[in-house]
C-alpha cells in the first residue's frame, strides 16, 4: 500500500469533485462515498478486465488469482485553514483491504505510480504555500 499526505487550501466540496474527476479521467469508478460535517472519504476503484465467471474458472482449474485491481481512496478534513488529506492506494482481489500487505514489486510499483500521479494533479491545484 502506498500512502501519502496532503495538506490542501480550498473547500471539501471542490476537492471531492476534483478527485471523482481524475477517478473519470483514467477509467476508475467511485464504489464507496461518505461525507460528515467537515470532511469526506471517496475510494476509486479500476476495472475488473475479466469477468468474475473468468476469473472463477481459471482459479478453480488452473490456480490463477485476478490481481488487475486497484482501489485508490482519498481522506480529508477541514484542519484551521486549510484541508488535511490522506491518499492511499493499494492493490486488491475482491474485498477492499487497505491494510493488507503488497505481494509482489510490480503490483506496489503500479500503486506508488498511480498515487503520486493523483498526488501531483492534487496539490497542483489545491496546493498549500508553506
Amino acid at each position: 500500500m502506498t500512502t501519502l499526505n496532503l495538506s490542501i487550501q480550498g473547500d471539501c466540496e471542490e476537492l471531492r469533485d476534483f478527485y471523482i474527476e481524475l477517478l473519470g479521467e483514467i477509467g476508475f469508478f467511485t464504489i464507496y462515498q461518505e461525507e460528515w460535517g467537515d470532511g469526506f472519504r471517496v475510494m476509486g476503484a479500476s476495472a475488473k478486465r475479466s469477468s468474475q465467471l473468468t476469473a472463477t474458472i481459471m482459479n478453480l482449474f488452473i490456480g490463477y488469482i485476478h490481481k488487475n485491481r486497484i482501489v485508490i481512496e482519498l481522506v480529508a478534513h477541514r484542519v484551521n485553514d486549510h484541508l488535511a488529506a490522506t491518499l492511499m492506494c493499494a492493490p486488491y482481489l475482491d474485498v477492499v483491504d487497505l491494510a493488507a500487505p503488497d505481494e509482489k514489486p510490480e503490483e506496489k510499483e503500479r500503486c506508488e505510480r498511480l498515487a503520486n500521479r493523483f498526488y501531483d494533479r492534487i496539490q497542483g491545484k489545491f496546493g498549500k504555500n508553506p
